[in-house]
């Protein structure tokens, strides 16, 4: 069977009433050289049913509930194009995506990832949409310091991008994408085209509301780049700061579930690396604010603590 030149790997999970619509942009593209990969990370809605009608223009897989960058790793493996596309399953593209994508990567070797901007909406205000990201990092180090301003539905990767750094870091949402274009760029040339041709539709699904998901992403995230790249950082406290701090607010967050081990464990585990963290969350208040806030921590681990002790006097305690 003849490769084709793009991959379109499309993840999705619980969006039946959504990923028609970002189907239908990818058939409508003017590019016409992909296959489609269409990874159902678990669903338990009807996703299997409202794809029936396009089984035979898309290559379909089911598997366990992984998440989204488990889901798009899955694809990769799977994909057998020169380039590889990534859409949201709640996400759109305009009709000259892909041809002005492959069109700049088959005259531009150099460049192993290349974004466009996109329309940002809520469903239903179509007429209320902004152009996004505002800027975009030119190199590597302009996209270390951040912020991440390359939407995953508007990127088109050479496939000897994934070979050489591998494929996303499932221990990272929701920012995976960010360690992943990172590792790229510390390769590959990036680039961005200067017009739009995404859309990213905006609903009350496509952000997390588990917050310790979210602080421990970011843990691991800045924990990562102080270990990988600290070399590259002349303020590199900075970024064991922002790990430490997030680290500190996983625990906080635990605390606040009733969590009380987990709690415990992460809320010392900041204070043994800075014991003035709770100084880090002032933010130039009265002197008697400062010092609430440089005690806020300890109280946090203490409670954390004899939470933990009491649990462990319980029947329910001795067996979570």
């Amino acid at each position: 069977m003849e490769e084709p030149i793009v991959s379109v790997i499309i993840p999705t999970y619980n969006r039946a009433h959504l990923i028609q619509d970002a189907l239908e942009s990818v058939f409508a593209q003017t590019f016409k050289d992909y296959e489609v990969i269409v990874i159902d990370d678990g669903s338990t809605d009807n996703t299997r049913e409202v794809l029936g009608p396009s089984m035979n223009q898309i290559h379909y897989f089911y598997q366990e509930n992984q998440g989204i960058s488990g889901a798009r790793n899955r694809g990769i493996l799977l994909s057998r194009g020169k380039y590889m596309a990534f859409l949201d399953s709640d996400d759109r593209w305009l009709p000259e995506k892909l041809e002005k994508q492959v069109s700049y990567m088959e005259t531009h070797p150099k460049v192993g990832l290349l974004c466009c901007y996109l329309w940002r909406y809520e469903i239903g205000k179509e007429n209320e949409r902004e152009k996004r990201p505002q800027g975009f990092p030119k190199n590597f180090e302009d996209l270390l310091r951040g912020p991440n301003l390359v939407p995953t539905s508007t990127v088109l990767i050479r496939r000897k991008c994934f070979e050489w750094v591998g494929t996303f870091d499932t221990s990272l949402p929701p920012i995976e994408d960010w360690d992943m274009w990172l590792r790229i760029a510390r390769r590959f040339d990036i680039q961005c085209l200067d017009t739009v041709l995404s859309e990213h539709r905006r609903h009350p699904h496509n952000t997390t509301t588990d917050l310790a998901k979210v602080y421990q992403g970011y843990w691991r995230f800045y924990t990562k780049i102080f270990r990988e790249y600290g070399n590259f950082l002349s303020d590199r406290n900075a970024f064991q700061k922002k790990a430490i701090s997030f680290r500190y607010l996983l625990g906080t967050t635990y605390l606040k579930r009733g969590e009380m081990r987990k709690a415990l464990k992460h809320i010392a585990g900041s204070l043994r690396v800075q014991w003035s963290i709770g100084t880090y969350f002032d933010q130039g208040h009265s002197p008697f604010a400062k010092v609430k806030y440089f005690l806020k921590p300890y109280g946090a681990l203490l409670v954390s603590f004899f939470g933990t002790v009491f649990s462990l006097h319980l029947p329910w305690g001795r067996i979570r």
